[in-house]
């Protein structure tokens, strides 16, 4: 009778043993994912239209305008040109070299941050010598001007400066923004790494 005992429990542990390990196995063998194929969505980085009559400057990001800037535009004499162009590089602390004209002939040159300097804080560069600059002239935003050029309040020029050399993948660190912010008699030039569409239209 002992030994009947015994046999029937060894039998009843192997059975139990045999049944865990299969259920581990099984569990095992289930919780394996399948790697799965996705495909990445392309980068579509931004573009900017500027309208000269609405005096704006639009960000587009695929089919949505996400953000808008007062604007001052050419005048009638000296208008900002219309078309189809690249940006390509913003200058941090811009210096001003003027432009062969007869408004400027009685001008010269000025270095980053010197007293008489219009390019502000940051010139964003399409066409020289037409460009995106920043200003203190609050005044003409939303006017008619300029000598060709497009003007922005410094703090959002330089907001735009920051947004679009991320989206074009030229993106720097929070320091080195600190260290060109804080200095503005050092010019600092930054080609994009990838160009920004830009369309001016009437």
């Amino acid at each position: 009778m002992q030994n009947t005992t015994r046999y029937i429990f060894l039998l009843l542990t192997i059975f139990v043993y045999g049944s865990c390990r299969d259920s581990t196995t099984k569990t095992e063998s289930d919780t394996q994912s399948e790697p799965v194929e996705t495909q990445a969505e392309p980068f579509l980085p931004p573009r900017l239209e500027i309208s000269i009559s609405k005096r704006q400057l639009f960000v587009i990001e695929g089919s949505d305008t996400t953000r808008r800037y007062a604007i001052s535009v050419g005048t009638d004499e000296y208008p900002t040109p219309q078309g189809e162009y690249e940006i390509h590089q913003i200058d941090w602390n811009p210096d001003w070299t003027p432009p062969d004209s007869d408004w400027s002939e009685d001008e010269s040159y000025k270095k980053p941050g010197e007293e008489g300097n219009p390019m502000g804080r940051a010139r964003i560069i399409y066409d020289m010598p037409y460009t995106i600059h920043g200003t203190k002239a609050l005044e003409s935003l939303g006017k008619a001007e300029s000598h060709g050029s497009v003007r922005m309040a410094n703090e959002e020029v330089i907001e735009l400066g920051r947004f679009l050399m991320e989206r074009s993948g030229t993106g720097r660190s929070e320091e080195w923004f600190e260290r060109v912010l804080n200095d503005s008699t050092t010019m600092e030039s930054v080609t994009l790494e990838q160009p920004i569409q830009l369309t001016n239209v009437e």
